[in-house]
């Protein structure tokens, strides 16, 4: 569904004019931004599923492979989406963010190398009485699905570069756990809707999104779903 590096979309017996299992394959180095500037392949996507959503039954299940590249571009769109910051604390003065993201698929946690920013303290007022800290860090999360959410759960910081910022941010999660987020959420249905639909000009309107299974591999996030459109 995505044109990215391995991307696909399989929609369960649609076949071609030759008989033969209908596969559609945007191209090898073709990515999410790519698409947008390339409206032929994101017509044919759009068409596809449009054709498939309204001859299939609905149980009928779909397959997209989400390759590194898209998995980048989701990421940085919807999680570092404040001036390019994720903001992991923001209390007032008082804050932890991370910028300039690079993710990367393992079979079984998407890692994501950052550089972060921070300044923990007590908040007062509007300020922050505190100390300032900064480090790259690597971070990782298991993906799952829930409806039309891309979810990742288990978020865990597992290095961080600087030692001072290290100390701090292990004492700060020992008095208060719950400081910085364990979860976070993609909304693949906005990503099918505005980059593969809308992209290729399809009258189709995405009416439900829902995952089903969700596979991490080192090359890809494999995800089945349902989805249903409608035509005006």
């Amino acid at each position: 569904m995505a044109c990215d590096i391995g991307a696909r979309v399989r929609r369960p017996g649609c076949r071609g004019a030759t008989g033969d299992r209908l596969r559609v394959n945007c191209g090898m180095s073709m990515n999410i931004l790519a698409l947008r500037r390339h409206t032929a392949p994101a017509r044919a996507v759009a068409a596809v599923l449009t054709a498939c959503a309204l001859t299939l039954p609905a149980a009928a299940e779909s397959v997209l492979s989400v390759g590194p590249r898209s998995v980048q571009t989701l990421v940085v769109e919807q999680l570092f989406n404040r001036t390019g910051r994720w903001y992991l604390i923001d209390d007032g003065g008082c804050y932890t963010y991370l910028e300039s993201p690079q993710t990367r698929l393992t079979p079984d946690r998407l890692v994501l190398h950052a550089h972060l920013s921070s300044r923990l303290g007590q908040r007062m007022g509007s300020g922050c009485v505190g100390a300032d800290f900064a480090s790259n860090v690597t971070l990782s999360g298991k993906l799952r699905g829930s409806g039309h959410l891309l979810v990742l759960d288990d978020i865990r910081i597992d290095r961080v570069d600087d030692e001072s910022t290290r100390n701090a941010l292990v004492l700060a999660l020992q008095v208060d756990p719950q400081l910085m987020p364990h979860s976070a959420n993609i909304d693949l249905s906005e990503f099918v809707r505005k980059d593969v639909i809308a992209s290729g000009r399809s009258p189709a309107r995405l009416e439900e999104f829902r995952i089903v299974n969700i596979t991490a591999r080192a090359d890809a996030v494999v995800v089945h779903f349902d989805l249903t459109l409608s035509m005006p």
